[in-house]
């Protein structure tokens, strides 16, 4: 069935307008501002939160904590140039009632292309998720977007990314440290042994090391905890698909 979609969003000029998807083809949406932010519940257990985006030097709202995982991969990865949240709503009318959905994220990658990002419910999609889909399915279809689900690695893996985002702020980068480290680790070898041989005090290079972990210029077995003994180098075989691809798009 056909639906009469509109987009509420802030245009350029940061004045709140309403679209047709496919009046918005091409508009970069995950730089727009916040139209909607989500409200506690007491009956819910999410918890809305915010990530800093080393990507876009911003803060992107998170509706709950597997969201708040979702933007730390979206953040990760280097064919994201760009992420939002809650900059766009869609409205449309169905039985007499004014319908509304926000996705999870607008991301912009660098192909060019405008990914919508929905996660599915935490307890499994059911009825009401599958109707949404078709309404977003519709409304990307109009647009030229790609609809897509989020993809999360395993319990250690996402540990371990969590841990190294802590050094993701540009403030933990330098040059002749990290030229140091990228020559102790020219081989895969322990965390602990080439810092100490890097020539570098310990309380420098480890904040430098994990920034380069993040930046994929070091990379380690993602598939063990990280600690002392991590092998880490210029390493990025056995990386989890969801790293390499944090979210699963739809073919159209």
């Amino acid at each position: 069935m056909a639906r009469e979609l509109q987009v509420l969003h802030f245009d350029a000029n940061e004045v709140r307008r309403t679209l047709p998807p496919d009046r918005l083809a091409g508009v970069a949406l995950s730089e727009r501002g916040e139209v909607w932010k989500p409200s506690r519940h007491p009956s819910r257990r999410s918890i809305v939160t915010w990530w800093w985006s080393e990507t876009n030097r911003r803060l992107v709202g998170c509706r709950s904590l597997e969201r708040l995982s979702t933007a730390m991969l979206l953040d990760f990865h280097p064919g994201v140039v760009d992420f939002g949240a809650w900059s766009a709503q869609l409205v449309w009318r169905e039985r007499g009632r004014e319908r509304r959905l926000v996705p999870d994220f607008f991301v912009r990658t660098v192909s060019g292309a405008t990914v919508v990002v929905v996660a599915r419910p935490s307890k499994g999609p059911g009825e009401r998720f599958e109707r949404e889909m078709s309404v977003w399915r519709e409304a990307c279809g109009q647009a030229g977007w790609q609809l897509a689900s989020p993809q999360l690695p395993d319990r250690t893996a996402l540990a371990n990314l969590r841990w190294v985002s802590r050094r993701r702020h540009p403030r933990f980068g330098d040059a002749e440290v990290e030229a140091a480290l990228a020559r102790a680790f020219a081989e895969p070898r322990p965390l602990a042994e080439g810092v100490e041989d890097c020539g570098v005090s310990r309380l420098l290079a480890l904040p430098r090391l994990y920034h380069m972990m993040w930046k994929r210029r070091l990379g380690l077995d993602w598939a063990v905890p990280l600690g002392p003994e991590s092998l880490v180098g210029p390493m990025s075989a056995g990386e989890p698909e969801a790293m390499r691809r944090p979210f699963a798009a739809e073919q159209p």
